[in-house]
C-alpha cells in the first residue's frame, strides 16, 4: 500500500508533506475498504496540465488536480487504483490567493483526487455535498480546517 510519487520538475515538497500524503492515502483506502492498493501521484507543470485537461475534458486551461481511475485489467495484478496529477504552479498560486498553507492545500487536492478515483463526484449538489463532507472528515484527521470555509 503506497503512493508512487513522481516529482520530475523538482517542485519544493517538504518531507512532512510527502509523509502526510502517504498517511492520508493509507487512511483513505482503509476507511473506504480498498486496502492493499497503490496510486500514482505526479506533480506537473501548468503546460502539462493544460494538455491533460484539454485531451481528457476538452478544456484548454490549467487546473489544480485531475485524477484517473485505473479501469485496466492490470488493476487486479498491480493493485494500482489510478493516477493523480497535481499542477504544482496552479496549486501554489491558489494557496497563496486563498491564504492557505501550501502543504495543506496540496493534501486537500490529493484527497480530492483520491475520492474521484474511488467513485465520488460533484456533478450535482447532493454528490458535491457528500464528497466535500468526506474531504472535510479526512482532512480533519490531519488538523486541516474545512477548506470550503474562507
Amino acid at each position: 500500500m503506497r503512493v508512487n510519487l513522481n516529482n520530475q520538475e523538482n517542485y519544493l515538497l517538504s518531507n512532512e508533506l510527502v509523509i502526510n500524503i502517504n498517511k492520508m492515502f493509507k487512511y483513505i483506502v482503509e476507511s473506504e475498504g480498498v486496502e492493499d492498493s497503490n496510486v500514482n501521484l505526479k506533480f506537473i507543470s501548468s503546460d502539462e496540465m493544460k494538455t491533460l485537461n484539454n485531451f481528457h475534458r476538452g478544456i484548454h486551461k490549467d487546473t489544480n488536480v485531475l485524477s484517473f481511475e485505473n479501469q485496466d485489467l492490470s488493476r487486479t495484478h498491480t493493485n494500482n487504483i489510478g493516477d493523480i496529477a497535481i499542477s504544482y504552479p496552479y496549486v501554489e498560486n491558489e494557496a497563496y490567493d486563498l491564504k492557505k498553507d501550501i502543504d495543506d492545500h496540496i493534501l486537500h487536492m490529493f484527497t480530492h483526487g483520491m475520492l474521484h478515483i474511488l467513485g465520488f463526484d460533484h456533478e450535482n449538489d447532493k454528490e458535491a455535498d457528500n464528497m466535500e463532507l468526506k474531504e472535510i472528515e479526512f482532512l480533519s484527521k490531519f488538523n486541516i480546517i474545512n477548506p470550503y470555509t474562507l
